[in-house]
């Protein structure tokens, strides 16, 4: 899709600058061919029409040569039928040639990054820290239905052009600074759904600090886009908060508490690994609560069966897990549940 928005865009900006003059050009051999097709051959043909004449000229000049009509006088053929042939070649050679160019333009942009994406409701991934992590990624995101067929777009400043195992993946990429506005114009941010910035593997002590400036103008220019950032730094989540970012993930700070639960219960990272992934088994959502939900016990009786568990409920950025059943769900309240598949 992408490519043949490229191509029309280019193929339009190329015809303003020099195919008027070819248009002239063509319509007035056209003119010629016909006018002195008609000139020469009518007298042995009082059948032809205009519309005879048009077609000889388009079929000589295309080289196709149905061979239907063709001139028989010698004037026919020496001052209309030869100049036509000729120039007519030359002219289709030229369009055939500056085509091709722009095909071939418009995919050496697309490989390095420097075309404009026309895709919308896609994801926006900010950096390339290698192919086996995009690859999970992407995948976890076409594992869930929600996401499967969300276009991907990867913004990245160091990689110089697309490999074919991201092709593979149908990741369209846009290379330059995510924290510059024209670099995330090219990537259509105003029609993207969500952004995950990823932290920036190449520049992990700056990497906080860089994309808190991505953060930041994704926020000011597109408040609504759902944004996610990986912190590295504990410290700076209250900075990613501030900038207004919908969600942030910081594994350094769970690394300890984590490695202390598995110290004490034993299995508990292969729960939480299950848990989190859309690969297998059962994964945490949180969805909104239905019409008629006034309270936990609601929520429970309308989604608990052999497949799915509700286990409390999202209020703000605080979860609050296995309240009271009698619990009130309040404006803005979301359902947390465990389940095989997105409810």
């Amino acid at each position: 899709m992408g490519l043949f928005a490229n191509f029309f865009l280019k193929f339009g900006r190329v015809f303003s600058r020099r195919w008027g003059s070819l248009l002239i050009f063509f319509l007035a051999l056209m003119a010629y061919s016909s006018t002195g097709y008609m000139y020469f051959e009518l007298e042995g043909n009082p059948d032809l029409t205009w519309l005879d004449a048009v077609w000889w000229s388009l079929v000589t000049m295309t080289t196709v040569g149905y061979g239907d009509y063709f001139p028989v006088s010698t004037g026919g053929r020496l001052l209309v039928g030869i100049p036509t042939m000729i120039v007519g070649v030359g002219v289709l050679g030229y369009i055939l040639s500056t085509l091709a160019s722009i095909i071939m333009e418009s995919k050496h942009k697309e490989i390095r990054g420097m075309a404009i994406t026309n895709v919308h409701d896609h994801i926006i991934l900010i950096h390339y820290n290698g192919l086996d992590q995009v690859q999970k990624i992407v995948h976890e995101i076409r594992e869930d239905p929600s996401t499967k067929e969300t276009p991907i777009v990867m913004v990245d400043e160091h990689l110089e052009e697309i490999t074919k195992e991201l092709i593979d993946l149908e990741i369209i990429f846009v290379r330059g600074n995510p924290a510059r506005e024209v670099t995330l114009e090219r990537a259509n941010l105003s029609t993207a759904r969500h952004c995950i910035i990823q932290a920036n593997d190449q520049d992990p002590e700056n990497s906080d600090h860089r994309n808190l400036a991505v953060a930041l103008t994704v926020e000011r220019l597109f408040p609504d886009i759902q944004t996610i950032v990986h912190c590295l730094n504990p410290g700076n989540i209250p900075f990613y908060e501030k900038a207004g970012v919908d969600g942030v993930v910081c594994i350094n700070s769970l690394v300890g508490q984590m490695m202390v639960h598995e110290l004490q219960d034993p299995g508990v990272h292969e729960v939480f690994t299950e848990l989190t992934t859309n690969e297998a088994g059962k994964q945490f959502y949180i969805v909104d609560p239905q019409s008629g939900d006034v309270t936990y016990a609601d929520a429970k009786d309308r989604h608990d069966s052999e497949s799915t568990q509700v286990i409390g409920i999202q209020r703000g950025n605080r979860p609050i897990i296995l309240p009271l059943l009698g619990e009130s769900l309040e404006r803005g309240d979301r359902i947390i549940l465990i389940a095989a598949v997105r409810p």
